[in-house]
């Protein structure tokens, strides 16, 4: 592994660095430094990438799960040469196809009943019906509790607004491992074979008993997935430079 590598890994809606403490230790003790940007400064898709951009390294590798996937398409049209590899993980290309429900969260959230919208609407279709464990639940609404009903109200915002990216699926140009859950009902695996067809080489993984929190629900496989994606890019990066 190279030893400037490092891995920005963007959270999902109301998530934070501790979506993906499981990938980032993997990835440490192979000696892959890593980040998790911050998708809490701003109500727009645009304005959340700019900032992630601003404090990233010169080169890095992006990973971005859901609304972490999202921002992760508009780094690329932001700053396509300065993300050397891309993992999308239960995410969409799509625009906002959920207004009506979005308005409706918010409207209960504007009105007091932040914790009901985390506890009945949100975190528990998060995760497949299999893995809806206490442990698992409480994290997801201690995160959610930790940003707050503003940061909702902001990534709610940004989510609603953001464009659509199936146009911009073929200019990616990067190494790119497109992953599923294959019980996720918020981004369902056929969205990532769409995706993984439209990108030039890209790889597909499709992970079993998995909802829309691969990297809490199947911690190990996805740092295996990911550790192996860099690991074998950058052996057939090394090979292609070399000169016969």
């Amino acid at each position: 592994m190279s030893e400037h590598r490092h891995v920005v890994f963007l959270p999902g809606f109301l998530c934070d660095e501790r979506l993906f403490a499981p990938q980032r230790e993997a990835l440490l003790k192979e000696g892959i430094a890593s980040s998790v940007g911050n998708l809490t400064t701003a109500a727009s898709i645009e304005r959340l990438a700019s900032h992630v951009l601003r404090a990233a390294p010169d080169q890095f590798a992006l990973a971005g799960l859901s609304m972490g996937g999202i921002v992760a398409f508009e780094i690329l049209r932001q700053a396509p040469e300065r993300v050397t590899h891309l993992a999308l993980l239960n995410t969409t290309p799509r625009a906002d196809r959920s207004g009506p429900m979005r308005a409706k969260q918010l409207r209960r959230v504007l009105d007091g009943e932040f914790e009901g919208v985390l506890r009945e609407e949100l975190k528990p279709q998060y995760l497949a019906e299999q893995n809806r464990t206490p442990e698992l639940l409480d994290l997801l609404l201690a995160m959610g509790r930790s940003l707050g009903s503003e940061v909702f109200r902001q990534q709610t915002v940004a989510l609603m607004g953001r464009e659509g990216s199936e146009d911009t699926l073929a200019s990616i140009s990067c190494p790119t491992l497109v992953l599923a859950g294959a019980l996720d009902s918020v981004c369902p695996p056929r969205l990532h074979e769409e995706m993984a067809a439209a990108i030039p080489d890209a790889r597909l993984e499709v992970l079993p008993r998995c909802g829309h929190i691969s990297t809490l629900e199947q911690p190990h496989a996805v740092a295996r997935h990911l550790l192996n994606f860099l690991s074998h890019q950058e052996a057939t990066d090394q090979v292609a430079s070399k000169e016969y």
